[in-house]
């Protein structure tokens, strides 16, 4: 009798323990999962504050002209720029880095000393088209680029 005790005993202790871990794993798993929902939503309010910017920069061109595109970029980097403080302070560490790096290379800040030089040529690099079209092609095309390199950090 006294063993057979012994073997519930055994049993409870292993069907507590094995509760336990099960708790723990499920409540690790629900932390991990909501931590990749927090970054996952991060980075999907930062690509839609680029939303009014693509819609303008797919918009027909109505009067030839030069730097519409330079100016859409320009007009909108305000906005742009609040979606990208707000996604740096959001996602861990970790990711900071590379978003940090796609962020350098959209707006090329860091190639000039002058607060006003970097606001004039920020995106200069969109003049490189021959015309106002080539010029949005060069601009959507830059955008995209930023927004594919944060979705795959």
């Amino acid at each position: 009798m006294e063993k057979y005790m012994s073997n519930e005993i055994w049993a409870a202790i292993i069907g507590v323990a094995g509760t336990l871990a099960g708790v723990w794993i499920g409540a690790r798993l629900s932390s991990n999962t909501a931590k990749n929902l927090m970054i996952q939503q991060a980075k999907a309010e930062f690509c839609a504050a680029f939303t009014e910017t693509m819609v303008q920069l797919h918009a027909p061109v109505e009067e030839p002209g030069i730097g519409e595109a330079l100016e859409i970029l320009q007009n909108n980097y305000s906005i742009h720029l609040a979606a990208y403080l707000k996604l740096k302070a959001t996602v861990p560490s970790k990711h900071v880095q590379g978003i940090e790096v796609a962020w350098k290379q959209y707006n090329k800040d860091g190639n000039y000393e002058l607060q006003e030089e970097q606001e004039m040529y920020r995106f200069s690099h969109v003049l490189n088209g021959k015309n106002e079209e080539e010029m949005r092609m060069l601009a959507r095309k830059h955008v995209n680029t930023l927004i594919n390199s944060v979705k795959k950090t």
